[in-house]
């Protein structure tokens, strides 16, 4: 049996609150009426309903007199409380009313740079601002491989595959070249050749090698022998950048990363300064799986912007 308090809140029309609220701010049951486009008998009838409902007299109404009962203030007190924040729910419900809502999530190569992902990232959140956007890191490998199994849409990846039901876009290079640290026996020398790498600690990528993400890094070091003792992997940039800056070991990383590092001076490029090793990026999507809406909106415009981005660089 349901006791009288959940019996009141299961049965509690807002209707009836509304109405008194109403006629409490209009202080009169026809100045009600006339707001609520409803006939005046319906408003004392509605009164009333509440009234009964509650078993109280809210109301003292007689000729030339409109007053709250002190039971009637306390009812006026709580119904306002409740209808602000009603009120403020309506208000989030109308404006979320045809606007673009959802979460889209992304797996991007850690060292991976793309001005024009940079770019869509920025735009689509100003457009799109109730979109959740979620970023986390993988190999290339890993990316390509949860694209292909269907449990993730969209993937920035060095990687790219023959494989049927995937859709690979360019979206542009990135460069990458080899850094030591401060503590470094390399640090800060003149003149150096490819020569001189020889034998030396080495950290790396997951994806340093032949047919992965950063082929070109793995082919350049087989060519030209660069290689010595591999000490520390990780597939992540923060992470390689953390071990060569703490003397573990030289290693690849982008250019575009590596740059404010070398402008603090405690990174220091090593050979070869010309012809560096240049990556693909790929946009990686499903063929066979549709993406969601929100997640067509931001693939759209990331083609779009790699578009303009090559019609600027290249079609001036």
């Amino acid at each position: 049996m349901l006791s009288p308090r959940e019996r009141l809140l299961r049965n509690l029309d807002w209707n009836l609150l509304y109405t008194f609220l109403t006629i409490v701010d209009e202080s009169s049951i026809t100045g009600a009426a006339r707001k609520l486009s409803l006939s005046q008998p319906s408003v004392s009838n509605a009164l009333k309903r509440l009234e009964d409902h509650l078993g109280m007299r809210l109301i003292l109404r007689k000729k030339g007199m409109f007053s709250l009962t002190y039971q009637g203030l306390r009812v006026y007190e709580y119904a306002t409380s409740a209808g602000n924040i009603i009120s403020h729910m309506a208000e989030q419900f109308a404006e979320d009313e045809g606007s673009v809502q959802g979460e889209i999530s992304i797996q991007i190569a850690s060292h991976i740079y793309s001005p024009s992902f940079d770019q869509t990232l920025a735009q689509y959140h100003a457009l799109y601002p109730k979109v959740l956007i979620t970023i986390n890191t993988q190999p290339s490998a890993d990316i390509v491989s949860a694209v292909a199994k269907g449990k993730l849409h969209i993937g920035l990846s060095n990687k790219k595959t023959a494989q049927t039901g995937l859709r690979f876009d360019l979206l542009g290079y990135e460069q990458m070249a080899f850094y030591c640290s401060r503590g470094h026996s390399l640090f800060g020398k003149q003149n150096l050749k490819l020569d001189d790498l020889s034998g030396l600690s080495y950290v790396s990528f997951e994806s340093d090698q032949p047919g992965e993400g950063l082929n070109e890094v793995a082919k350049l070091r087989a060519e030209q022998q660069c290689w010595g003792k591999l000490v520390a992997v990780s597939s992540n940039e923060e992470e390689v950048r953390r071990l060569i800056l703490a003397g573990v070991g030289f290693g690849a990383l982008t250019v575009e990363g590596a740059r404010p590092f070398v402008e603090m001076g405690i990174l220091y490029q090593l050979p070869p300064y010309d012809d560096l090793p240049v990556n693909d990026v790929y946009l990686v999507t499903p063929e066979n799986i549709p993406l969601t809406e929100v997640e067509k909106l931001f693939v759209a415009m990331l083609r779009k912007n790699v578009e303009k981005s090559v019609r600027e660089i290249y079609f001036k």
